[in-house]
């Protein structure tokens, strides 16, 4: 079920959709309403709008730089609203003492470090604030949200762990879900063109041609579960979500799979309730997949 992941247009970098994850409780994320991405620049107007017309998109948020951008802007749907929320640089910067303990311990991979970063800077967090807020006013069916950055991979993965999170995935699911970026029909390129580039972008296109590791996801996991106990802790602290956010979110985004889809809600696409229905098999395999990642 993998390639039922993957939305086929040409020239599309890691373009998925998230819909039919299923939460420990049993209801699905609906169809039309969450994909992720890396860059739109290398499609066709005319990709972007099969996007709109038979997937639903009507917003994306890009959460790259502005040099990043300026050099590959999106191509966009016509109709679709557009929202930057750099992630990127951070601002949180590590004082006298934190540096001094750097010189004298064994050097952080740089990946690991970003991603720890990514849920602890003050710029980062503020971001990802943003993007719930967009994903919180997203009410109408059928419309969705694409989330995206350069490769989707680094910091689109970690804002959909975030949004997988609140919804009430499994750690399981979120880490099949984070590792698809290494599958070939992500068609990243880690030959990326060169030229001048700031210290941020080439740090991000370094680690961008990395793969998606366990050691990353471990990373997130292992944050959460040691100074918050869940996703939901981490998302009131730090992000300030309330409960009633995450109750609506639940409402927006998930469905229960026994309950039919009225036809006033509009055409599914091509991730309609009949494929749906088979990602229980998909599902009951992500254990396995992981384990298959890591050799």
């Amino acid at each position: 079920m993998t390639a039922s992941r993957f939305i086929p247009i040409q020239n599309a970098i890691n373009l998925r959709t998230l819909s039919g994850y299923q939460t420990t409780d049993g209801l699905i994320i609906k169809p039309n309403k969450l994909l992720r991405s890396g860059m739109l620049s290398h499609l066709s107007q005319d990709d972007a709008e099969v996007l709109a017309t038979q997937y639903g998109l009507s917003v994306v948020i890009d959460l790259r730089m502005d040099e990043e951008i300026r050099r590959d802007p999106d191509t966009l749907p016509q109709a679709a609203n557009y929202y930057q929320l750099p992630v990127l640089p951070f601002s949180d910067h590590a004082n006298f003492s934190q540096r001094l303990k750097r010189r004298f311990t064994r050097p952080e991979n740089p990946s690991v470090r970003m991603y720890r970063k990514m849920l602890t800077d003050s710029h980062a967090k503020a971001a990802y604030r943003e993007m719930f807020d967009i994903l919180l006013n997203n009410t109408s069916e059928g419309q969705a949200v694409l989330i995206h950055c350069s490769a989707g991979k680094d910091r689109t993965g970690v804002g959909l762990m975030l949004v997988e999170g609140a919804l009430g995935l499994s750690n399981e699911t979120i880490r099949a879900d984070y590792l698809l970026s290494n599958d070939p029909l992500a068609g990243l390129n880690t030959s990326a063109h060169q030229g001048n580039r700031s210290d941020h972008h080439t740090q991000i296109e370094s680690i961008g041609q990395q793969p998606a590791t366990h050691e990353n996801v471990h990373t997130i996991f292992n944050l959460i579960q040691k100074d918050y106990s869940s996703w939901q802790e981490y998302l009131t602290t730090e992000l300030r979500l309330t409960e009633t956010d995450m109750s609506e979110l639940r409402h927006i985004y998930l469905t229960n799979p026994s309950q039919k889809r009225s036809p006033a809600l509009g055409n599914p696409g091509a991730a309609d309730y009949a494929s749906i229905r088979r990602y229980d098999a998909y599902l009951s395999e992500i254990p396995s997949y992981a384990k298959v990642m890591a050799n």
